[in-house]
């Protein structure tokens, strides 16, 4: 990492030498009788310019420019941004992981391409190498290798159609990039919850200036995140997100965003596999509550705020999940409902300074550009809990129970975060975990647990 961390700054330098190069004036020789100059210029001209395209102002052909990201550019008809991220994970989980638990390794090496045509069509493509975060006790992932690979229309600002795999749009964590993320984890309920990346359709626009925002869409399935190879998750679904700005005249609240989604997915037990949603812990993933098996529908509810003030930011997320049980018992008769509830509530604070944006554009351009980089802390407390409607049966823990006996997590999560530059991000968290359970929590006397966790990113 020291060697990425050198690279990065050497890069960070080098992005300050791609602007076009200033006109310099040549001499020539040329008379001084027909000389329409003064006296004191002439036996100067200017060098001619570049080819320019009259209604861009930018030279003709392909170029390649570092500004954000490598890329490749053709004045405004095409785009192409190469982009690369890499995370190293220092983890020391608090409770008992399995006997192949890696305290240090690569993490993550993702890389892909964002692109544009002819300013109307918008394109992702990104593959992740290596993912550690979400595999089996084989060390298989659950998850595609292939994260974003979608194509969009940009017919107007306020409708634009996006098809393709890409995040079901649900809930504030979830469909934050991973540069917009002020812990080493996602919260709980943005990882079991919502339900993640898709096979879909989506019309999504803004209005106002960014002041209303929204997304709609239809996916094969629920989502990665409620499937693996032990749960089959869900089928078709429809989901929907609506963000505003309504504060905008306060002094305090000033650009807080508000939000909601809602997602409904049909749900059948085709499978042998349980499909409904389960409860892990953050770091080491232990199941504290198996998915039961479920029929019908499964809706999924959410509200979300992001505040920011300065060098100060708050987010806050609330979601709800209800699964029907139809046909589920004894005889076939309908259970009550099975539930899940999530919400946190986030704070940072930019102690060198700076502005908050996500992530945090560190003074002078940070480490190797004149400045020393940006210094965060951050705090967050996260809740999860699994249950159902009270039934008339007394509650058990078994799958198919008719009232299930309620289990959850209470996580509290205090973070460190420096932004070297542009490109490099250092991360370090500190974790306590709490399952409600005792005889379904990972330590034997269900007491709290603290786990630590120091993240390296390379984002190019």
């Amino acid at each position: 990492m020291l060697i990425a961390l050198l690279l990065a700054v050497t890069l960070d330098d080098a992005t300050g030498a791609t602007s076009s190069p200033a006109i310099e004036p040549v001499p020539v020789a040329t008379s001084a009788a027909t000389s329409p100059m003064p006296a004191p210029l002439r036996g100067l001209v200017l060098a001619p310019a570049a080819p320019q395209d009259q209604d861009t102002q930018r030279p003709r052909g392909l170029r390649f420019v570092w500004r954000d990201h490598p890329s490749i550019r053709a004045g405004r008809n095409l785009r192409l941004d190469l982009r690369l991220k890499i995370q190293q994970d220092g983890r020391n989980p608090g409770d008992e992981p399995d006997d192949d638990f890696e305290p240090w390794e690569l993490q993550r090496f993702r890389a892909g391409i964002d692109g544009e045509l002819f300013r109307k069509i918008q394109f992702s493509i990104e593959r992740e190498f290596t993912e550690r975060l979400n595999v089996d006790e084989s060390g298989t992932p659950q998850k595609s290798q292939w994260k974003d690979l979608w194509v969009e229309a940009n017919i107007d600002n306020t409708f634009q159609v996006r098809l393709g795999k890409f995040k079901v749009p649900f809930g504030l964590d979830q469909v934050s990039g991973e540069s917009e993320l002020d812990f080493i984890y996602r919260s709980l309920g943005g990882d079991y919850l919502s339900p993640g990346r898709d096979i879909g359709v989506e019309v999504h626009g803004r209005f106002f200036d960014r002041g209303l925002n929204y997304w709609f869409g239809g996916f094969q399935q629920d989502g990665e995140n409620s499937r693996s190879r032990r749960v089959a998750g869900g089928d078709r679904t429809y989901a929907g997100r609506l963000t505003t700005v309504p504060f905008r005249k306060w002094p305090v609240l000033g650009e807080a965003e508000v939000g909601g989604s809602f997602a409904t997915t049909e749900l059948s037990d085709a499978s042998l596999l349980p499909n409904g949603l389960r409860g892990r812990t953050v770091m080491s993933q232990y199941t504290f509550f198996d998915p039961v098996f479920v029929k019908g529908t499964r809706r999924r509810y959410g509200v979300e705020l992001d505040w920011i003030k300065n060098h100060l930011g708050v987010r806050a997320e609330y979601m709800l999940a209800s699964d029907t049980r139809t046909d589920q018992g004894l005889a076939d008769q309908d259970l009550s409902n099975a539930r899940s509830q999530a919400y946190y509530v986030s704070g940072i604070w930019v102690l060198t300074g700076e502005k908050l944006t996500r992530p945090v554009e560190a003074r002078n351009g940070g480490l190797g550009r004149g400045g020393i980089g940006a210094i965060s802390l951050t705090a967050r407390y996260d809740r999860i809990k699994f249950d159902s409607k009270v039934g008339q049966d007394t509650p058990f823990r078994n799958s198919r129970a008719e009232t299930i006996f309620p289990n959850g997590d209470k996580v509290v999560t205090l973070g460190l975060q420096y932004f070297a530059n542009r490109f490099v991000k250092i991360q370090l968290n500190g974790i306590r975990e709490q399952v409600d359970d005792i005889e379904r929590s990972p330590t034997l006397d269900g007491a709290a647990f603290w786990s630590t966790a120091v993240r390296f990113q390379l984002t190019l």
